[in-house]
């Protein structure tokens, strides 16, 4: 049986990739610098949506798998990208991979959906090579939400229609250090000119300059 999130992201994967994710457009080059996505190497792409990042690890040379619980992104994603290898995987159970089978894990804006963070890391951790570089991106624990305002409603409210947890900062900190991780970069990004388009212009000149996205690389303590 699916559940809530999994229903509102197969109802999204209908309209996701037309509409402006201001999540998505913040982070992407900061996220891209992270993973720095090399030609040989493993990567997993962990909720992988639409494909919009596994493809790009794909273009620059790496053996990218990208995993989602929706059934809706991954036939987005296939359709859009053929030559990717996809597949289905709940980030909140154990993943369908042996130990040590990556060099780097992204995941992108999903880690909200996960009620239990330490055990969805230790789980990552499990199918990643020590040293290996673990990155992702969040919501900003600090993010003040009020005034913000977007031009185009977007097809999904997740706040309503998926299971959210709302993490701190010590959350991810905590989860990393039980699953094995050292933190290596933090990047808090504000909100910026290239998302101004999708906000109201009342909305940009109030909250410009609020962080509004996370974005961590950890990596993987050697036994």
């Amino acid at each position: 049986m699916l559940n809530r999130t999994q229903m509102a992201y197969d109802r999204w994967s209908v309209t996701y990739d037309t509409e402006g994710n201001p999540q998505i457009l913040l982070e992407h080059d900061d996220v891209l610098a992270l993973v720095n996505p090399r030609c040989g190497e493993s990567i997993l792409d962990a909720a992988c949506g639409s494909g919009k990042y596994t493809v790009e690890f794909h273009n620059a040379g790496a053996d990218v798998i990208g995993v989602d619980n929706s059934q809706g992104m991954l036939d987005r994603a296939r359709h859009k990208y053929p030559q990717l290898t996809l597949q289905f995987a709940d980030l909140s159970k154990n993943l369908p991979f042996g130990d040590f089978s990556f060099d780097k894990v992204n995941c992108a804006q999903a880690l909200k959906h996960l009620p239990n963070l330490c055990a969805s890391f230790i789980e990552i951790a499990r199918v990643m090579e020590s040293g290996g570089a673990f990155i992702f991106s969040v919501t900003h624990p600090d993010m003040i939400w009020d005034d913000y305002e977007i031009n185009d409603k977007i097809h999904v409210d997740l706040r309503a229609e998926a299971d959210m947890y709302q993490h701190r900062f010590c959350d991810y900190f905590e989860a990393l250090e039980k699953a094995g991780f050292t933190l290596d970069r933090l990047v808090q990004i504000p909100v910026l000119d290239k998302i101004k388009h999708l906000l109201t212009p009342e909305s940009y000149l109030r909250v410009k300059g609020r962080y509004q996205v996370l974005a961590i690389r950890a990596i993987k303590n050697r036994a």
